[in-house]
């Protein structure tokens, strides 16, 4: 673990070492050989392995963690959308008519033209205005010679103008489509540009045209060079097509990945993988293939989880179910028993039942030890579902930033129910292994914000929410560290500082332990080092 002449490439001395080990929790100094930790413990103790070709870090008492984990976020996809795409997080209607008019202007007639990150709770909101969705006639406004799609920052909602409808074959006569809905205007019945969740799918994977791989790839180093800035040194890109895959390896082979990507291929790419006898875990310490991702309920944003009891304000809207029991059975009873780890989106109490229900049924069938198949957000919980998800050992990947970021949108859920959803507590307290996760672009993707969310429950305003789900700071740099290496199977190579582990770690201006913690957020991120490489600062 140290050079060829016994010493160190690289030593971090005179740093707040939290190391998330609980046989050292805490150090000194550190060594870096070959890209992983070759030396963990005072100043004294790594002194030895400081040669003439050592470079040594002085960091004056500054704070060291493991980098980052983030147990889902979409990444590429994310990057691709930020070089192709107009960025709809802006205050006002005319200020999203601007950002794609400047995009249609640059796009050949009769292309599409794409947004992202529309928020409706955020646009044009005032004192008195709750804000206000995208309509197909807005879009219109924009323009007539171009098909028009742009995702809520949710992801399960759409917007399209009119001609976008039309290229998608939906009209007024058009039924609600299985596993979605299309808006209509309630008095005429006028489709109004609004389509939900499974409805757009042929439109995003079949009419839209796939990105060119210099797309990709461009968008591959935008969002590297994003997420390493905040300290993120592993994620798990949560929807990953047979594409994207493609790029990841293009970029890994140029040294353009500068994150650990562990990849949940999106579900139609799970018969070939299958076929070609591939299983959960392929691949290397830089990239290697996940779970297999599927999508069974709406989204918390957009008021579209499926729920056992109504939205507050409303007598009968319980979400939207995007697939039946019998299809989540089949596919995971297929995916469970061909090896796969089973990732599967649910948001709503009762669409987490029916995951755990074919969760339950796939192992009865066909025991494996140790399957770790997980549920993504996990967002509104109660103890029969904590035993039952401890029962399986199922991990679960609740949104982090989301009562910080989306405090607005809470009182759509009610008091009662805040205090099961986002429920880092519960899983701590239940045995269930939960992780940092945000999302992205659904939730901002700064861990430090997801690790103050979870610790205070308070949105940006100031409101508390669920204050019973609070964790401690401890507890919440676990989630974003060991935990998020669990959910991947690689807790005994990284997700900790400790010899041997790869080299994988962020340095902090402060201790988020030893300050306000509504301050946390705003720690500056000072370096980002992954395999003992220096990828942001220094």
């Amino acid at each position: 673990m140290t050079t060829s002449i016994g010493k160190a490439e690289t030593v971090i001395k005179n740093a707040n070492i939290m190391t998330m080990d609980t046989g050292r929790p805490s150090a000194q100094a550190l060594a870096m050989t070959h890209g992983r930790f070759a030396g963990v413990g005072s100043n004294e103790d790594i002194e030895g392995l400081i040669g003439p070709g050592t470079k040594v870090l002085d960091l004056g008492g500054k704070t060291v963690l493991p980098g980052f984990i983030d147990a889902h976020i979409h990444v590429l996809s994310s990057g691709v959308r930020h070089v192709m795409s107009a960025d709809c997080d802006v205050p006002t209607l005319k200020q999203v008519q601007a950002g794609l008019k400047e995009r249609s202007d640059k796009t050949p007639g009769g292309e599409w033209v794409q947004g992202f990150k529309f928020d409706d709770t955020k646009t044009d909101r005032t004192a008195s205005n709750e804000g206000r969705h995208l309509y197909r006639d807005d879009l219109d406004a924009v323009t007539t010679d171009h098909p028009v799609m742009v995702a809520h920052r949710a992801g399960h909602v759409f917007y399209m103008n009119t001609l976008g409808l039309e290229a998608a074959g939906f009209n007024d006569e058009t039924p609600d489509p299985p596993g979605g809905r299309l808006g209509r205007d309630p008095d005429t019945g006028r489709l109004n540009g609004m389509v939900y969740e499974r409805a757009i799918d042929h439109v995003r994977f079949g009419l839209i045209p796939v990105d060119s791989e210099e797309v990709r790839r461009e968008g591959l180093r935008t969002i590297c060079s994003m997420l390493n800035r905040v300290g993120l040194t592993s994620v798990h890109d949560a929807r990953v097509t047979a594409e994207e895959f493609q790029t990841y390896q293009d970029g890994k082979a140029a040294g353009e990945l500068s994150l650990r990507v562990y990849a949940l291929m999106w579900y139609p790419q799970f018969p070939a993988l299958r076929d070609a006898g591939i299983r959960s875990g392929l691949g290397d310490d830089r990239l290697r293939i996940g779970g297999i991702k599927m999508v069974a309920d709406g989204a918390i944003a957009t008021r579209t989880a499926y729920l056992s009891q109504p939205y507050e304000g409303s007598q009968c809207d319980h979400g939207i179910l995007a697939m039946e029991q019998d299809e989540i059975d089949q596919q995971v009873m297929d995916m469970h028993r061909a090896g796969f780890q089973v990732c599967i989106h649910a948001n709503g109490d009762v669409t987490i039942d029916m995951v755990l229900s074919a969760y339950e049924k796939a192992q009865k069938a066909h025991p494996r030890d140790n399957a770790r198949h997980r549920i993504e957000h996990c967002t509104l919980v109660n103890p029969d579902l904590l035993a039952r998800m401890k029962a399986l050992g199922c991990i679960a990947t609740p949104f982090c930033t989301y009562v910080y970021h989306h405090g607005e949108k809470m009182r759509y859920y009610g008091e009662q129910r805040l205090e099961w959803m986002f429920a880092q507590r519960s899983f701590i307290d239940s045995g269930v292994v939960s992780t940092g996760a945000t999302d992205y672009p659904p939730g901002p993707f700064e861990p430090l914000l997801g690790i103050q969310s979870c610790v205070t429950r308070t949105d940006s305003t100031g409101k508390e929410w669920g204050v019973n789900q609070k964790v401690s700071v401890e507890e919440a740099l676990r989630l974003y560290t060991l935990n998020g290496a669990y959910a991947s199977f690689e807790e005994d190579t990284k997700g900790s500082i400790e010899t041997g582990k790869l080299a994988d770690l962020v340095v902090l201006a402060s201790d988020p332990t030893q300050i306000d913690p509504l301050a946390i957020k705003d720690i500056q991120v000072e370096q980002t080092i992954v395999g003992g490489e220096t990828v942001y600062g220094g």
